[in-house]
């Protein structure tokens, strides 16, 4: 299977090396399109104001200078590449409740499905990459198989836990997991100038059924995050 692969916490991340590594083991043919720096919390933004750089760092492997949404772009109109699944990933950090939506890794995987290319958006904290790893080997399969099902429709967020993963659930979104926190301010006689910080909210208090409480009971989650809102009579038909 053709694969894109892209990310936001840069190319040189971790996180997007032991994907590929895992990409190339099962026999898929793989390129590397992602940013040249990181671009964590970048959503689906994407560049129209100015040109992007653009350079080969190895065969089959893309720097950009633009966000993670840039890279899906940029793979399909200047590459040239068609890929049959967008894998965004793995991110340096669990992209869990609604500020999923918030997530560079989300948003190039939301471009793709744009697209009508079927995506996968992967997040894990990185405190153990073999961990994350044999997860992968593990359920990678099934998650492709997933994000085919969703081809144009949705895209699969899937969270990796740090402990455990080896049973799958299914989960919705929970509520926010960070509250915005002021580091400091200060005036310049014209303009106000704000450092803002995320304080992390504990994953078990989350309520059950939803994707963070499902990660901190050890379960790999998977989370739908359709591209349009669904419409009632659709939702009715899913759960009946």
């Amino acid at each position: 299977m053709k694969l894109l692969l892209t990310n936001d916490d840069g190319i040189q991340a971790e996180g997007i090396a032991v994907l590929e590594r895992w990409a190339k083991s099962r026999g898929h043919q793989v390129v590397v399109v992602a940013p040249k720096s990181n671009y964590s919390g970048q959503s689906g933004a994407i560049t129209i104001d100015k040109s992007l750089t653009v350079t080969q760092r190895t065969p089959g492997h893309w720097a950009v200078g633009g966000t993670p949404a840039d890279c899906v772009r940029i793979a399909l109109a200047f590459l040239g590449y068609h890929p049959e699944l967008v894998v965004s990933g793995i991110n340096h950090g669990y992209n869990l409740g609604f500020d999923t939506y918030a997530s560079g890794t989300v948003g190039a995987a939301r471009m793709a499905v744009s697209r009508r290319i079927p995506a996968l958006a992967l997040s894990a904290e990185p405190d153990n990459w073999d961990h994350v790893a044999a997860l992968l080997d593990l359920h990678g399969d099934a998650l492709i198989e997933a994000a085919q099902v969703e081809a144009g429709q949705a895209v699969v967020s899937v969270n990796f836990p740090a402990e455990a993963g080896q049973r799958v659930a299914w989960g919705n979104l929970s509520d926010s997991r960070f509250e915005d926190q002021l580091e400091w301010a200060e005036f310049d006689g014209t303009h106000h100038i704000v450092g803002l910080s995320c304080r992390t909210l504990p994953l078990a208090d989350a309520d059950g059924g939803t994707d963070a409480r499902l990660v901190a009971d050890g379960f790999t989650t998977l989370t739908r995050l359709p591209l349009q809102p669904e419409t009632e009579t659709v939702r009715l038909a899913r759960s009946s």
